[in-house]
């Protein structure tokens, strides 16, 4: 596994293999787990971004087993959209019910962990 130096950031990245192996380790761990380290303050913005995408894979496959197949579409832009406005704090009390009907968490789950989708730069994606 070879290291980088990211003189964007000013801190250091892993390689992708780091990354892969991450990404991988999200696959095994619940739903509730993923929510909680949305949560985290010290989360880049690529490890809030992979956690996202295994959250949505989750749920487009969900919906595929509900539907027999049929992918999730507006749905999945729907899942998207919500994630963001809780991560930004601008969720409503109803979006905030929808979003947990679809992760299947309940929303005090997600209220830990609104407006905690705050960027910070030079983190890498193994961080938190």
């Amino acid at each position: 596994m070879g290291v980088q130096f990211s003189p964007v950031g000013g801190g250091f990245n892993f390689s992708s293999q780091a990354s892969d192996l991450f990404k991988e380790s999200l696959k095994f761990k619940s739903s509730e787990d993923l929510i909680n380290m949305l949560g985290k303050d010290n989360l880049s913005p690529a490890a809030r971004d992979a956690i996202s995408h295994e959250l949505e894979s989750r749920f487009k496959a969900n919906q595929a087993e509900k539907s027999g197949g049929g992918g999730g579409g507006e749905d999945e832009d729907d899942l998207q959209r919500l994630l963001k406005k809780l991560q930004n704090g601008t969720i409503s009390a109803e979006e905030m019910k929808k979003l947990a009907g679809m992760l299947g968490v309940s929303v005090s789950t997600l209220e830990k962990i609104k407006d905690k989708g705050h960027e910070e730069t030079g983190a890498d994606i193994t961080s938190g």
